[in-house]
Protein backbone atom coordinates (compact mmCIF):
# COMPACT_ATOMS: atom_id res chain seq x y z
CA UNK A 1 0.00 0.00 0.00
CA UNK A 2 1.20 3.79 -0.92
CA UNK A 3 0.36 7.02 -0.29
CA UNK A 4 0.93 9.44 -2.88
CA UNK A 5 1.50 13.06 -2.45
CA UNK A 6 0.36 15.44 -5.13
CA UNK A 7 1.79 19.28 -4.28
CA UNK A 8 1.69 20.55 -8.18
CA UNK A 9 -1.15 18.15 -9.87
CA UNK A 10 1.14 15.84 -11.44
CA UNK A 11 -0.56 13.14 -9.96
CA UNK A 12 -4.37 14.01 -11.11
CA UNK A 13 -3.63 11.89 -14.51
CA UNK A 14 -3.09 8.92 -12.18
CA UNK A 15 -6.14 9.95 -9.44
CA UNK A 16 -8.51 10.01 -13.08
CA UNK A 17 -7.15 7.21 -14.38
CA UNK A 18 -7.40 4.62 -11.11
CA UNK A 19 -10.19 2.17 -11.64
CA UNK A 20 -10.64 2.76 -7.51
CA UNK A 21 -8.96 5.88 -5.36
CA UNK A 22 -9.42 7.42 -2.46
CA UNK A 23 -8.10 10.64 -2.42
CA UNK A 24 -7.87 13.19 1.08
CA UNK A 25 -7.22 16.56 0.68
CA UNK A 26 -4.94 18.06 3.08
CA UNK A 27 -3.67 21.37 4.13
CA UNK A 28 -0.73 22.54 6.37
CA UNK A 29 -2.66 24.79 9.14
CA UNK A 30 -5.38 22.15 10.07
CA UNK A 31 -5.04 19.84 12.58
CA UNK A 32 -8.40 18.10 12.72
CA UNK A 33 -7.43 17.50 9.60
CA UNK A 34 -3.85 16.18 10.50
CA UNK A 35 -5.75 13.30 12.68
CA UNK A 36 -8.16 12.81 10.02
CA UNK A 37 -5.12 11.92 7.69
CA UNK A 38 -3.74 9.32 10.12
CA UNK A 39 -7.03 7.30 10.17
CA UNK A 40 -6.96 7.63 6.73
CA UNK A 41 -3.81 5.76 6.49
CA UNK A 42 -4.88 3.47 8.81
CA UNK A 43 -7.93 2.15 6.86
CA UNK A 44 -5.45 2.18 3.54
CA UNK A 45 -3.50 -0.24 5.19
CA UNK A 46 -6.31 -2.81 6.73
CA UNK A 47 -7.87 -2.93 3.24
CA UNK A 48 -4.61 -3.27 1.77
CA UNK A 49 -4.03 -6.07 4.03
CA UNK A 50 -7.43 -7.49 4.14
CA UNK A 51 -8.80 -7.17 0.99
CA UNK A 52 -5.65 -6.81 -1.62
CA UNK A 53 -8.07 -7.46 -4.45
CA UNK A 54 -9.63 -3.96 -4.43
CA UNK A 55 -6.45 -2.39 -5.57
CA UNK A 56 -7.72 0.84 -4.25
CA UNK A 57 -4.82 3.51 -5.08
CA UNK A 58 -4.56 6.51 -2.06
CA UNK A 59 -3.71 9.88 -3.03
CA UNK A 60 -3.27 13.23 -1.02
CA UNK A 61 -3.86 16.33 -2.43
CA UNK A 62 -3.34 19.70 -1.27
CA UNK A 63 -6.48 21.30 -1.02
CA UNK A 64 -5.05 24.93 -0.65
CA UNK A 65 -3.90 24.67 -4.43
CA UNK A 66 -5.81 26.25 -7.28
CA UNK A 67 -5.50 23.32 -9.56
CA UNK A 68 -6.64 21.25 -6.93
CA UNK A 69 -10.07 23.43 -6.19
CA UNK A 70 -10.62 23.51 -10.29
CA UNK A 71 -10.18 19.73 -10.03
CA UNK A 72 -12.93 19.43 -7.03
CA UNK A 73 -15.00 21.43 -9.11
CA UNK A 74 -14.70 19.10 -12.08
CA UNK A 75 -15.25 16.06 -10.59
CA UNK A 76 -18.64 17.60 -8.96
CA UNK A 77 -17.47 16.46 -4.95
CA UNK A 78 -20.41 18.91 -2.87
CA UNK A 79 -19.08 21.89 -1.21
CA UNK A 80 -15.88 22.12 -2.37
CA UNK A 81 -14.23 23.01 -5.62
CA UNK A 82 -15.30 27.41 -5.06
CA UNK A 83 -12.04 27.97 -3.90
CA UNK A 84 -12.06 28.37 0.00
CA UNK A 85 -10.31 25.28 1.74
CA UNK A 86 -12.06 23.43 4.47
CA UNK A 87 -9.26 21.46 6.03
CA UNK A 88 -11.85 19.24 7.16
CA UNK A 89 -9.44 16.35 5.59
CA UNK A 90 -12.38 15.89 3.36
CA UNK A 91 -12.47 12.59 1.37
CA UNK A 92 -13.43 11.27 -2.22
CA UNK A 93 -14.02 7.89 -3.74
CA UNK A 94 -13.78 7.48 -7.61
CA UNK A 95 -14.10 5.16 -10.08
CA UNK A 96 -12.23 5.81 -13.07
CA UNK A 97 -12.12 9.43 -12.13
CA UNK A 98 -15.73 9.28 -11.45
CA UNK A 99 -16.99 10.71 -8.03
CA UNK A 100 -18.70 7.29 -6.35
CA UNK A 101 -18.98 9.08 -2.48
CA UNK A 102 -17.33 12.42 -0.87
CA UNK A 103 -16.90 13.35 3.13
CA UNK A 104 -17.16 16.99 3.38
CA UNK A 105 -15.61 16.26 7.11
CA UNK A 106 -13.23 13.25 6.92
CA UNK A 107 -11.92 14.32 10.28
CA UNK A 108 -14.40 12.73 11.71
CA UNK A 109 -14.00 9.58 10.45
CA UNK A 110 -12.33 6.74 12.40
CA UNK A 111 -10.68 4.07 10.21
CA UNK A 112 -13.38 1.43 10.86
CA UNK A 113 -15.85 3.98 8.94
CA UNK A 114 -13.68 4.53 5.75
CA UNK A 115 -12.68 0.80 5.39
CA UNK A 116 -16.88 0.03 5.79
CA UNK A 117 -17.40 3.02 2.93
CA UNK A 118 -14.77 1.57 0.64
CA UNK A 119 -16.11 -1.81 0.95
CA UNK A 120 -19.54 -0.94 0.58
CA UNK A 121 -18.81 0.89 -2.71
CA UNK A 122 -16.17 -1.90 -3.80
CA UNK A 123 -17.36 -5.20 -2.34
CA UNK A 124 -17.59 -7.39 -5.73
CA UNK A 125 -13.88 -6.56 -6.27
CA UNK A 126 -13.05 -7.96 -2.35
CA UNK A 127 -14.44 -11.22 -3.15
CA UNK A 128 -12.27 -14.25 -3.93
CA UNK A 129 -11.80 -14.39 -7.79
CA UNK A 130 -12.95 -10.87 -8.47
CA UNK A 131 -9.62 -9.35 -10.88
CA UNK A 132 -8.39 -6.39 -9.44
CA UNK A 133 -9.70 -3.95 -12.85
CA UNK A 134 -13.35 -5.15 -12.51
CA UNK A 135 -12.84 -7.85 -14.94
CA UNK A 136 -14.24 -10.50 -12.35
CA UNK A 137 -17.61 -9.11 -12.94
Amino acid sequence: MSFRQDSDGSLLPAVNAAPRAVVVLTVDWSGPERVGRASVRAAAEQLAAAHPALGIEWFSLDEDAEWCQAWLARVGFPGMGDGVPRGAGSLAWLEGGRLVSSELGGCSLCAADIVSRSLSLWARHAEPGAAADGGGE
